[in-house]
């Protein structure tokens, strides 16, 4: 009988668990928190009380996964918009240009999503999820290549060691795997880190009914080096919005309500305070600190062990302010569960070495349009550390031309690589270095 073994149970873990398994007779979902079936943001997601986007990219991922997902989210009250005509977002100092496009959405919060994948992953026949049971170790084989079972903690402080055919480690920034291969001789994971000392702070809220309130979402995003704070406002289930404040390199919104509402006076347009000043807060205001991110250069290990790979914020923690995480979670589970096709019939060592190299390639695939993107914004502020890519500001230069296009065709291109549809590089192709001249630019209130 195949097992396998996935460490961490929120949206990276259910979605791999379903990637894998066609493969596998019995997949065992191991999670440290105790996961009700309410709606509710747990210890191990403390993102999760605040705005959390899911990009076209990313859902059209889970949907191949969780066919039924549209529809839970209907049930659930997800609030449905296409991200061309029902938002409005305010980036690189004016306003996009809305209208009918080809990027529908949901709109709800993380615990929502969650819960309703969650219940999807529990349908199926070979997928166990357990609570309240965390890993602290890996063992390998005799020859030291391949993992072989976990050691798992329970509530009570007993342990046990659970053989598994592969596993799969979830669990995000916190991940022991970096330290656990460097203490069992597989060397230094070498990290890319961006430094933004970012902030931020959410609360959902009660707006006033307004006739003219005619979007789903209100985005303000900073240009630096002269916009430093930003913020989204989405409509999530239950006719509420949850509403997040954010700043860059330690200038963070407080807690407090008056606090609050004056950091979103600040912003750099006054529409969002001008929408929530009235507002019925009916939450507690989160506050939580981002201080860079990263990308684990997994592939750039000599060895890496065979029947165990990365997935999720364990590969790369995105800034947050873009709504990439999840997204690029998704993409990865469902490239794993792609190419197990090739590779399941007997998860040999030729196989399993085969698979982990193609996975490594396709996750660089996934990663690298986010990671860029995100790098080109974040390094428009001169407190930012980080390697600082040669082709930076050309790449700027060339988006600061496409952001500022009035035309629809160059900017609904945009929204889809930033929905992660299409890859950051198509953007530069030649073919579209002329419409990018050609389009009109201005730059409406």
């Amino acid at each position: 009988m195949k097992k396998a073994i996935v460490v961490g149970g929120s949206i990276a873990g259910l979605a791999s668990a379903k990637a894998l398994s066609p493969y596998f007779d019995k997949i065992v979902v191991v999670d440290a928190d105790e996961i009700l079936d309410q709606a509710e943001a747990r210890k191990g997601t403390p993102q999760a009380s605040h705005v959390h986007g899911l990009l076209k990219g990313g859902g059209d991922a889970l949907i191949s996964l969780f066919p039924m997902l549209p529809e839970k989210l209907k049930q659930a009250g997800a609030v449905s918009a296409d991200f061309s005509k029902d938002v409005r977002w305010y980036i690189n100092e004016r306003w996009m240009p809305r209208f009918p496009g080809s990027l529908p959405i949901f709109f709800q919060t993380r615990p929502v999503l969650e819960r309703c994948i969650r219940e999807e992953a529990r349908k199926l026949d070979n997928v166990e999820i357990i609570t309240h049971r965390r890993i602290i170790d890996y063992k390998l084989d005799p020859e030291k290549s391949r993992v072989i079972a976990a050691v798992i903690t329970h509530k009570d402080g007993t342990s046990e060691t659970i053989e598994a055919d592969f596993f799969v480690d979830t669990c995000g920034r916190g991940s022991f795997l970096p330290k656990w291969l460097s203490e069992n001789g597989f060397g230094t994971v070498r990290e890319k880190r961006i430094t933004v000392n970012l902030g931020y702070a959410s609360c959902l809220m009660e707006l006033p009914e307004d006739p003219n309130r005619d979007w789903s979402s209100l985005l303000i995003y900073p240009k630096g080096p002269h916009e430093i704070r930003g913020s989204t406002l989405v409509k999530v289930e239950n006719n509420r919005w949850m509403l997040t404040l954010a700043g860059y390199h330690h200038d963070h919104p407080p807690s407090d309500i008056e606090g609050f509402l004056e950091f979103a006076r600040t912003l750099p347009r006054p529409d969002i305070y001008n929408a929530v000043k009235d507002a019925k807060i009916v939450s507690s205001i989160s506050l939580h600190k981002f201080p860079h991110g990263h990308w684990r250069e997994y592939d750039k290990l000599t060895r890496f062990p065979l029947g165990l790979l990365p997935v999720g914020d364990t590969n790369a923690s995105l800034n947050p302010l873009f709504g990439q995480g999840m997204s690029a979670a998704a993409l990865s589970a469902q490239s794993l569960g792609k190419l197990f096709q090739r590779y399941s019939s007997n998860l040999s060592e030729k196989d399993l070495e085969q698979l982990k190299t193609d996975y490594f390639l396709a996750l660089k695939k996934i990663l690298k349009t986010p990671w860029d993107l995100a790098l080109g914004q974040d390094f428009r502020y001169p407190a930012t550390l980080g390697d600082k890519p040669l082709s930076l500001r050309p790449k700027n230069i060339l988006k600061d031309m496409v952001m500022g296009s009035s035309s629809e065709e160059v900017i609904e291109r945009f929204f889809h690589i930033v929905h992660l549809v299409e890859e950051e590089k198509s953007l530069y192709h030649p073919k579209w270095a002329l419409k990018y001249i050609a389009a009109k630019i201005k730059n409406p209130a």
